[in-house]
């Protein structure tokens, strides 16, 4: 494992954008495969986001590789950072070598029920959930699933339980194949359990 995996913490995660850029931000970076969310309110001139000028994008291990196209993405201006001292300490020269991590940006605290109270508080000011967006209730403890993900399309996966407004416990198992005398037969050699969007799921398909 890598310095960087070993001191990067999953959760969401504060970016400023350019000014009146925040939506512009939110396409470009969703078109990365980043699961972004820019809270909208309903207002007299028509929909506004709630927090002018920033945006939450929540980050796993994974995205690790296209981290550092975030800060490039058209729209975006940069991380809003919580470890302010690190970075005068590392600009001083008094930061060890071996804790050179803790310059990472760190996600906000508590950041699931944060947001989930923000998406609360905006469906109450008129804000409406999108129609393609999921929602745990879609989906039943047990059932097969597809994940839109190129890294897990490819192996079984199983609906656990909703976490909250937006993600989801699945469970995936990886299957090896052996030929046999009757045929071929298949064996869980592992398996993983992985919090991931509601949005990017979907029912398998009933075959007549």
């Amino acid at each position: 494992m890598s310095t960087s995996e070993a001191t990067f913490r999953q959760g969401w995660y504060l970016l400023k954008t350019k000014i009146r850029e925040e939506l512009r931000a939110q396409v470009h970076l969703e078109n990365q495969h980043f699961e972004v969310y820019c809270p909208m309110i309903k207002e007299k001139c028509g929909f506004t986001p709630l927090f002018a000028g920033y945006l939450f994008i929540r980050l796993d291990v994974k995205d690790l590789p296209s981290y550092h196209k975030i800060r490039s993405t058209r729209g975006v201006s940069e991380f809003v950072r919580f470890n302010r001292m690190a970075h005068k300490l590392h600009k001083q020269g008094k930061l060890p070598t071996d804790e050179m991590g803790v310059l990472l940006p760190s996600p906000i605290p508590d950041g699931d029920q944060l947001i989930e109270q923000i998406e609360l508080f905006a469906m109450m000011h008129g804000a409406e959930m999108p129609v393609e967006k999921n929602n745990a209730a879609d989906f039943s403890q047990g059932e097969a699933v597809l994940y839109d993900n190129p890294l897990f399309r490819h192996l079984e996966t199983t609906f656990v339980k909703g976490v909250n407004m937006n993600r989801g416990l699945i469970l995936i198992q990886f299957i090896e194949s052996q030929r046999t005398e009757d045929g071929v037969e298949k064996q869980v050699v592992a398996e993983k359990t992985l919090e991931v969007p509601l949005k990017d799921l979907q029912k398998v398909p009933e075959q007549n």
